[in-house]
């Protein structure tokens, strides 16, 4: 738990200081330029088709993954176009991947077990989006649309076997293979994403929803794409 931490803290830390070089490089030509730091809670899952096998389990078959709570933090940009548009960008530590259980699975001559299954992919994200800002007398609303890019940092997953509502093998962690070949997940994902934010003297409640358009299996007919929704509370530093 404490290494996890300091990872994350040693990421935020380098985050904002990439971004904060960008202001500080920027800031004097660019008065509309703010920088922050964003968190929140992730809820993630994928779609799939026809993926087969991945787990180790003899025909088992992922076919209704359900969400899986995470979270997300890093550091965001935004420059300023105009009173009404703007560019937010941002360099995001999220924890992403999905839950899943399969019924109906044959072990050797037995029938009726269930595998259940928890997966875990840790990514690196850089969003780009377009903001508009629609006034509403003293408040406003910023909607936010655009790409993201991720790149994946390591992932887990762990499974277990359970038969007539009990555990009859032990929980199976195994390290995620990333990497460009036969059956292994891509490094790489990308989607679109759309969001709304509520402002409030600096700080910034919104939502957020993504669409992963890469697909994450690398096998012929197989299809995996991350979706994800997000709660999220930011606060910038140099708010006008």
């Amino acid at each position: 738990m404490k290494s996890k931490i300091t990872f994350l803290f040693s990421f935020v830390l380098k985050a904002f200081s990439v971004l904060l070089l960008v202001f500080l490089t920027t800031g004097s030509a660019f008065g509309q330029f703010n920088i922050g730091v964003s968190a929140g809670r992730n809820y993630t899952n994928v779609f799939v088709k026809n993926v087969h096998n991945v787990f180790g389990w003899e025909e088992y078959e992922v076919t209704n993954p359900i969400h899986k709570k995470g979270f997300h933090i890093g550091v965001v940009g935004e420059y300023g176009i105009d009173n009404n548009f703007a560019v937010q960008s941002g360099i995001i530590f999220a924890m992403q991947g999905y839950k899943a259980a399969q019924k109906d699975i044959v072990v050797g001559d037995i029938k009726g077990h269930e595998v259940e299954i928890k997966v875990n992919i840790n990514y690196l994200q850089i969003p780009v989006n377009a903001q508009y800002k629609m006034s509403l007398g003293r408040g406003a609303l910023l909607f936010q649309t655009g790409p993201y890019f991720g790149f994946a940092l390591g992932g887990k997953m762990t499974s277990q076997l359970i038969g007539n509502g009990v555990p009859v093998s032990e929980k199976k962690k195994t390290d995620l293979s990333f990497g460009g070949k036969k059956e292994q997940l891509s490094p790489f994902d990308f989607g679109i994403g759309f969001g709304i934010e509520i402002p409030l003297d600096g700080i910034q409640f919104g939502l957020r929803y993504q669409l992963g358009i890469a697909n994450l299996y690398n096998v012929e007919d197989v299809k995996m794409k991350n979706r994800g929704f997000e709660i999220k509370l930011a606060y910038y530093f140099s708010r006008k």
